[in-house]
């Protein structure tokens, strides 16, 4: 499903702090498969992440994305792209302070411009698949960090994308909650969606039901 060639990720290129995170890396995950990016902290497997998922543009090197190349397009296709492939689950979870949990689920799909009952109906069913329908109003900021998680992951849900991205989800989470997120995962990976995981947990990488381990370091591909 996704194809890449050499690529290769420069931050502030040319100048005195110019810092290579990923370099020529090739890679082909397959749609359908769980895919798990592992290595230590530094080791370009974030940055990797971003670009499989469309968030960062590679400084060298070509994507594809099934069948078509996507390394040039305008950032308004790929906005496009990101919206309607991927789900993004972050470390941090990013949820919106100061609005409910379902407003946060809500979020990635206001663009589409679906009529607002349906989308709430439809963000409140996700609530209600991860059993945090009693938490539906409740302004995320007072959440535990594992109801946080569902919602972050009810809101990468929210747009229905065949493949979900987890950038370290398990990185503030205990060990119990970080196998509940495995078994979330497994759920939807049995629903047929292909999910890529950068992780130095071995709640993660060691876990039956990961297809397939990368391992980086220093912006390389090892193994």
């Amino acid at each position: 499903m996704i194809t890449l060639d050499n690529v290769r990720k420069v931050f502030n290129q040319g100048r005195p702090n110019e810092q290579v995170a990923v370099r020529d890396a090739s890679l082909a995950v397959e749609d359908g498969k769980v895919t798990v990016l592992k290595g230590p902290s530094g080791s370009g497997k974030t940055t990797l992440l971003s670009v499989i998922g469309c968030m960062a543009r590679p400084t060298a090197g070509r994507i594809w994305l099934g069948d078509r190349e996507i390394t040039s397009l305008p950032e308004r296709f790929l906005t496009g792209i990101r919206r309607q492939t991927f789900g993004f689950i972050f470390q941090q979870f990013n949820l919106i302070r100061g609005i409910s949990a379902i407003e946060n689920v809500m979020l990635p799909a206001y663009p589409n411009g679906e009529k607002y009952g349906l989308l709430r109906e439809r963000a409140g069913g996700l609530l209600e698949l991860f059993n945090l329908s009693a938490k539906s109003a409740a302004k995320v900021q007072f959440l535990s960090g594992g109801e946080a998680q569902r919602v972050a992951i009810a809101r990468a849900l929210i747009n229905n994308p065949p493949v979900i991205v987890a950038d370290e989800p398990t990185a503030h989470l205990d060990t119990k909650l970080s196998q509940e997120f495995m078994e979330i995962m497994d759920r939807l990976h049995r629903e047929g969606r292909t999910i890529i995981i950068a992780s130095h947990d071995p709640v993660v990488y060691a876990s039956p039901l990961v297809d397939r381990t990368v391992e980086m370091r220093d912006g390389e591909i090892i193994s």
